[in-house]
């Protein structure tokens, strides 16, 4: 046993001062206000030293863009048709990213890896734990979301090739058509008529029957209000990503959305739809009452200094135990 004392310990609820942490077999079995040595046990000083849970990043890509690895290591957006809600976004990960590594390294211990932003659906997304090994015996849970797309990313992708979507309108339209042909397809399955097993519309009634959320890209604000308005149509559960100028329609977040993923912040604009980027949003959107997170966007902004994107929302007014 190892029992971690003399540090700030921080449990994801409440700092404590004089406590300490008792550890057997590489796991944490339990987090005491007083200290309690026992002779047999390995006594670790952290004088002066935060300890914190692992972190989490709940939007990344890492392992579907290898860093350093360049253009022929990205598996991340299946630009061949702008709908696949039946791609697993697990079976790209690479296990040979570095930045798994150097995240685990800076205290990321899960994240939710996703499919780009290419398609308006772009398939389903995992929580995974940064081990070594094969990323499908690090899984903690395989479908944990499906990757909706707004704005301008499906547009640039399908525009210059004259295909749909090249307009708002169509990214929406294309979206509550495959929703629909879903409902229809779950009503000739349930009569078992002229039936043929689609993986397609398989994924999508996960999604219509609940069992994970749309985790809907939208940056502008016009853009989350489009995805909730689909939400209420079609009655999934829906998670807000980069949610970038959602300061501007909190007012329609409130009890709509199980939360926003907001970010990444720690750089400049790039397009017209993140120009409202900002590590206040956190702090104004978590005001209001909505869940927020705080995301990397692995590789847009390294994943390893995630503790740094929460301290920046920190000093931008967010309460400490919430960044």
């Amino acid at each position: 046993m190892k029992i971690l004392v003399g540090g700030m310990i921080f449990t994801g609820k409440e700092f404590i001062e004089g406590g300490a942490i008792y550890i057997e077999n590489g796991k944490i079995i339990k987090v005491l206000k007083r200290k309690y040595l026992r002779k047999e046990a390995e006594i670790i000083d952290c004088s002066g030293k935060y300890i914190l849970p692992g972190l989490i990043d709940a939007h990344t890509h890492i392992g579907l863009y290898e860093e350093g690895a360049g253009r022929d290591y990205t598996d991340g957006n299946e630009m061949t048709k702008p709908v696949t809600p039946h791609l697993y976004a697990i079976d790209a990960v690479s296990p040979h990213d570095v930045a798994i590594k150097k995240a685990r390294e800076n205290g990321v211990t899960s994240v939710f890896v996703t499919p780009g932003s290419a398609n308006p659906i772009g398939g389903i997304g995992s929580v995974i734990k940064l081990k070594d090994g094969l990323p499908h015996k690090n899984v903690v849970k395989k479908e944990a979301g499906m990757k909706f797309a707004f704005g301008e990313n499906p547009k640039f992708v399908y525009g210059p090739q004259k295909k749909m979507p090249m307009t708002r309108m169509a990214i929406a339209a294309l979206i509550r058509e495959s929703l629909y042909k879903a409902k229809y397809y779950d009503e000739k399955k349930k009569r078992k008529r002229d039936f043929e097993t689609d993986v397609e519309m398989e994924a999508l009634l996960k999604l219509l029957r609940r069992e994970f959320p749309a985790r809907a890209h939208a940056h502008r604000h016009d853009d989350i209000m489009t995805a909730l308005r689909i939400k209420e149509e079609f009655g999934f559960d829906l998670v807000i990503e980069h949610c970038t100028s959602g300061a501007k329609v909190k007012d329609y977040l409130k009890g709509k959305v199980i939360g926003c993923v907001v970010g990444p912040a720690f750089g400049v604009s790039t397009k017209p739809e993140s120009r409202d980027i900002s590590f206040e949003t956190p702090r104004i959107l978590a005001k209001e009452g909505i869940l927020v997170a705080i995301t990397s966007d692995h590789p847009v902004t390294p994943l390893k200094y995630l503790n740094i994107y929460a301290a920046m929302a920190f000093k931008e007014g967010m309460e400490e135990i919430e960044a």
